[in-house]
């Protein structure tokens, strides 16, 4: 007579049970991993694209993914030349050793890298937004050091990733035209604002500029030019101080020493605070050389308020014909487009209600919605 051997339980035919397919948890979602570490650095506009997806895709997670963040190690305080040395050395850390650890450790299914480059070996498929290529367009505007930093790895990213995602069809034009994109990978989510839901309150004389304080901002070339302005402004409407919102950068010292009595520096500020600014200024000025999106400017228009910015880039296609475009960005040049701008505050109200009717196009949970199906085109779903 043949005896069969017991079972042990929670085997099957006496065999042991399978493992967990990789870049799976329990309830069988692959594990889609997310470095958000920009998100603990200063608040630039990649910081609010990673802080803003985060809190869509954290509060609505679906049902066939499980989307995880990681931050990894802060950064350093900026002191000086040592410093940017250390948090260079702990991004290199970071992404291109940590970062692949632990998409190994928690069995990944897609790792996505949100800010122009991800690790130099990755164990599971790859998708990495890209920004703008600002480096390539306007290289007059970097060091040589991060030109070819930036060029060095934003290359290989965009051809090991399964997919690349571009924040506007400017950007996507440029991954196609210099690094050979193909557009089977590349998928084109523009950034989201956040509405204003509050009532409108009155305009006040400032006119506000966001950025850090770097050469492909011109922040120093709008500070001139605004001087030149205020000098010569008539009274009456009263003319518009400068009210400057960004971290230092490498043009901060030039943007000190031009700054006067009616230019005020107010370095980075809470976001909180930046949004009240937006809803009382009379005025963006964002003279930027280039850009991939240009949050400040849809920023601006969703609070209704007015938009003077450069003809370049990302900005056209953001600010449609809600925005008053500036062809000279020299101080003459702008301070010529702050008078004749500022002249007439009526018809930039106009301005400012047909900017924020575009700006309800930009919304942070479609992009977080079509990024997840990034993902699963990754997976090969």
């Amino acid at each position: 007579m043949i005896t069969r051997r017991p079972r042990r339980p929670g085997t099957r035919g006496g065999r042991r049970p399978a493992a967990p397919r990789a870049g799976r948890d329990a309830g069988r979602r692959p594990v889609v991993l997310v470095d958000g570490r920009m998100a603990r650095r200063r608040p630039t506009g990649i910081a609010t694209y990673v802080q803003e997806l985060r809190g869509v895709m954290e509060s609505t997670q679906p049902s066939d993914l499980r989307v995880e963040w990681v931050f990894g190690p802060p950064g350093l305080p900026r002191l000086g030349r040592l410093t940017s040395i250390g948090n260079l050395l702990l991004d290199l850390l970071w992404l291109h050793v940590l970062l692949p650890l632990i998409a190994i450790r928690k069995r990944a299914a897609v790792l996505h890298a949100p800010v122009n480059w991800g690790p130099w070996w990755c164990p599971c498929p790859l998708v990495v937004t890209i920004h703008d290529l600002s480096w390539e367009r306007v290289p007059e505007a970097f060091t040589d050091g991060f030109r070819r930093y930036a060029r060095l790895f934003a290359r290989r990213s965009v051809r090991k990733a399964a997919r690349v995602i571009a924040v506007s069809e400017s950007t996507a034009a440029d991954l196609r035209d210099l690094y050979g994109v193909p557009n089977e990978r590349l998928r084109v989510i523009l950034n989201g604002v956040e509405p204003d839901m509050r009532p409108p309150v009155p305009r006040e004389p400032f006119v506000l500029s966001v950025g850090v304080l770097e050469p492909r901002k011109r922040t120093a070339a709008l500070v001139e030019g605004h001087a030149r302005y205020f000098a010569a402004a008539p009274p009456d409407p009263p003319p518009c101080r400068l009210v400057v919102v960004g971290g230092p950068g490498d043009e901060a010292e030039v943007v000190r020493s031009l700054a006067g009595p009616a230019c005020e520096l107010r370095g980075f500020v809470r976001r909180e605070q930046l949004l009240d600014l937006y809803r009382r200024a009379t005025l963006l000025a964002y003279p930027s050389a280039y850009e991939g999106f240009g949050i400040p400017v849809a920023e601006a228009m969703a609070h209704g308020c007015p938009v003077l910015a450069a003809r370049n880039s990302a900005i056209v296609e953001v600010g449609g014909d809600a925005v008053i475009y500036l062809d000279d960005v020299t101080p003459e040049g702008i301070a010529a487009a702050l008078a004749e701008t500022l002249a007439d505050r009526e018809a930039l109200a106009e301005i400012g209600e047909r900017g924020r009717a575009r700006a309800a196009r930009y919304s942070w949970p479609a992009a977080a919605t079509a990024t997840r199906d990034v993902y699963r085109q990754a997976l090969g779903r």
